[in-house]
């Protein structure tokens, strides 16, 4: 045996234990024979792996027969994810509002915590504050810590440290998110931080309309514009310090209009909440009144108001560039559409998809696949467990060691 060997064998271990853990957070109960012929371990190498994760609470095994364990031989015991105990905590700051839940192996969601936003621009004391009592609340009622923690950040965040580089509607530069409440929370667990739309898209593709989408692309509207790549089968994030995804600022608008992001001629400025408002005729201040605005118009168009609907619409244009450009970059098989964007698809399809198809280059052969997003205002809370099931998974461990319950000081 080589000095390495031992070393590797301890990887090959946690590695297995990591493909079996996330083939039943993302696929339920499974037997062992499947789980053997995913793994390609044998019998009793299954059977191993699973009593070590069942030891840490992670997972159950029922000796019922079900319908797909009814063959010759000994019959296969099904492997369950324990999402009423293995769970990790998931949270969405908005700009208006901060959302909390519980999210099971297996993406079981529980009861969704929401508290209003009072942020100060600029100051993140005050929502780190409001943070804190949200999350102090959950841990408080739980039985068993959190495997992780995931945030949902509108704004740019540093792959290489989690930090918040910028969020520019709460005024936030630099801020160490996860290291702050950190400090104000008593929890061992990973804290995994990162941009919202980018964790829609995530969800999207693990359990809304991406799955089986290894290339697709999320776009997002509101306010803003968000957006996320996936490109095989992982999020996108490109370089240091890993700013990818940025779509609303791709520079093909109008180079006069100046962007909140202190560029001009963004994407963003074309197709979001203020380029509808341009078209509308209205002038509007301030996010609680731009969102109050924006939800009035939807919901008239929603009902056939003609002057709502064609405001929506003259996006339209503008919104089939963007979209060309990105079918050019990276040809995903879907793209998956939120907010204003869902609307101009239901309401606008057949417009929508000739300028797409008018602007796409000659070599793109056959229709875009365009689809609504599925997840809706859980999109991001999905998201961010997902990342957070991602930390734990990261941080497995093998032997006595290996369970959450090492936070161990557990029941709470």
């Amino acid at each position: 045996m080589t000095s390495g060997s031992g070393r590797d064998t301890v990887s090959v271990r946690r590695h297995n234990l990591r493909t079996v853990l996330r083939y039943l957070h993302l696929n339920g109960p499974t037997t062992r024979t499947q789980l053997g012929k995913i793994t390609g371990l044998t019998r009793s190498a299954v059977g191993d792996l699973v009593a070590e994760l069942a030891a840490g609470e992670l997972v159950s095994e029922s000796d019922v027969v079900t319908e797909f364990a009814r063959s010759r031989g000994r019959p296969s015991l099904l492997v369950a994810p324990r999402g009423e105990a293995a769970r990790v905590l998931a949270v969405v700051i908005r700009d208006d509002t901060l959302r909390a839940a519980w999210v099971g192996l297996g993406g079981s969601v529980g009861t969704v915590a929401e508290m209003p936003h009072d942020y100060a621009p600029g100051d993140p004391e005050p929502s780190l504050d409001q943070l804190t009592t949200l999350l102090r609340g959950q841990l408080r009622d739980s039985r068993h810590p959190p495997l992780a923690i995931g945030l949902a950040v509108p704004g740019l965040v540093r792959a290489t440290d989690g930090a918040v580089a910028l969020a520019p509607r709460l005024g936030w530069r630099d801020l160490r998110l996860a290291d702050e409440l950190r400090r104000r929370i008593d929890v061992d667990a990973p804290i995994v931080t990162g941009n919202d739309s980018n964790f829609i898209a995530l969800a999207e593709h693990l359990r809304g309309a991406g799955r089986d989408h290894d290339h697709m692309i999320y776009l997002g509207s509101e306010l803003g514009v968000g957006g996320g790549i996936i490109v095989d089968g992982r999020l996108l994030q490109g370089g240091h310090p890993g700013y990818a995804g940025e779509v609303g600022h791709m520079v093909i608008g109008d180079a006069a209009l100046p962007c909140y992001c202190g560029g001009h001629g963004c994407w963003e400025t074309q197709v979001a909440a203020d380029a509808v408002f341009r078209h509308a005729g209205v002038t509007v201040t301030g996010a609680h009144a731009r969102k109050t605005a924006l939800a009035d118009l939807l919901a008239r168009s929603e009902q056939r108001d003609t002057e709502a609907r064609d405001a929506l619409t003259a996006v339209l244009p503008a919104f089939a560039a963007g979209v060309a450009t990105l079918l050019s970059l990276f040809n995903p098989g879907r793209v998956i559409l939120g907010g204003v964007f869902a609307h101009l698809l239901q309401h606008a399809e057949s417009d929508l998809r000739t300028a797409i198809a008018y602007r796409r280059p000659v070599l793109s052969n056959g229709p875009v696949d365009l689809v609504p997003a599925e997840l809706g205002v859980q999109g991001p809370l999905l998201g961010a467990a997902e990342a957070a099931v991602d930390a734990f998974l990261a941080g497995l461990r093998t032997g006595s060691t290996a369970t959450p319950r090492a936070a161990r000081g557990a029941d709470r």
